[in-house]
């Protein structure tokens, strides 16, 4: 059936150099990751056909470590494997840190053009303070170049009102539209102007790695907002936009990079003085145990 189906093409087969044979790929009905099929072939009935989640990206397959993590047919040792790797505190870890606090007001700016939401300074240290507690800078996912993304990317939503929306934008439209207390202020950012009480959280999740027909690397990530509020209308998603992650973008304006201007130089004070509290109260986040790479 295997063979009927996809015919041994590539990305189904696949020649591993360090096994030194073919290996075979599916995916899994939950996640929609890479597994590996095992026993397909069943030379031997008490040999039982089965998939294996692929815990790296695998050419030809969408990849998101979310997805993975969050699925229950994930083995629990499997699941276990992943999550150590991911919370090791590697050197790499460390520079990736660093570059991010370095270049915090260019981070801020590329969220904001591609997110349409220009958020203020103590929301940014709120975002950043929860990236560096959960250790989210460790996660092999996380590169300097998508870092604009990935710092925000959390477990919960955050309050979208006092942040500025872009005018014109699907999502300041989307918002106005659906949240009847809802107004923008002088200053561009939406606040509440009605008697109903609605709360309206963003977030960025589904961070997935793929590749196109040409075999170049490609990331999104999708920004989704929630309305949460009084019986007469029912919490609903009221926006949500898959966004294209462009490392080379932003790798580019950090490399021309110049002074900051008043609000980035705030913005920089603002994101080391959060390191630093970091570190103080994590000491041992401050170096890679022996053996980490």
């Amino acid at each position: 059936m295997f063979e009927a189906a996809t015919e041994n093409r590539y990305p189904w087969s696949q020649y591993d150099p360090n096994q030194q044979k073919v290996l075979r790929y599916g995916h899994c009905p939950e996640c929609h990751g890479a597994m590996q099929l095992i026993n397909i072939e069943n030379p031997n009935p008490q040999k039982v056909p089965h998939g294996r989640h692929r815990l790296k990206h695998v050419e030809g397959f969408d990849y998101c470590l979310e997805r993975i993590l969050g699925c229950s047919k994930l083995k629990r040792s499997k699941k276990q494997e992943l999550e150590t790797e991911n919370t090791i505190l590697t050197q790499d870890a460390i520079q990736r840190r660093s570059f991010l606090v370095e270049n915090f007001n260019l981070v801020a700016v590329m969220f904001a053009e591609e997110t349409g939401i220009s958020l203020y300074r103590k929301q940014f240290k709120k975002i950043l303070q929860i990236y560096l507690e959960n250790g989210w800078y460790r996660w092999t996912t996380a590169t300097c170049g998508n870092l604009p993304w990935l710092f925000g990317r959390v477990t919960f939503n955050f309050s979208l009102y006092g942040q500025t929306l872009a005018k014109g934008s699907p999502l300041r439209a989307a918002v106005l539209s659906q949240i009847p207390s809802a107004g923008i202020g002088p200053r561009e950012q939406l606040l509440r102007t009605g008697t109903e009480y609605f709360t309206v959280e963003f977030g960025l999740r589904e961070h997935v790695v793929r590749q196109d027909a040409a075999g170049n690397t490609r990331e999104t990530i999708t920004l989704h907002v929630h309305r949460k509020g009084v019986r007469s209308l029912p919490d609903a998603k009221i926006y949500e936009e898959v966004l294209e992650i462009k490392p080379d973008v932003f790798l580019r304006r950090v490399a021309r990079k110049t002074e900051p201007n008043r609000s980035g130089a705030a913005l920089l004070e603002m994101a080391r003085d959060t390191l630093a509290d970091y570190l103080a109260r994590h000491p041992e986040a401050r170096e890679p145990s022996k053996g980490a790479s």
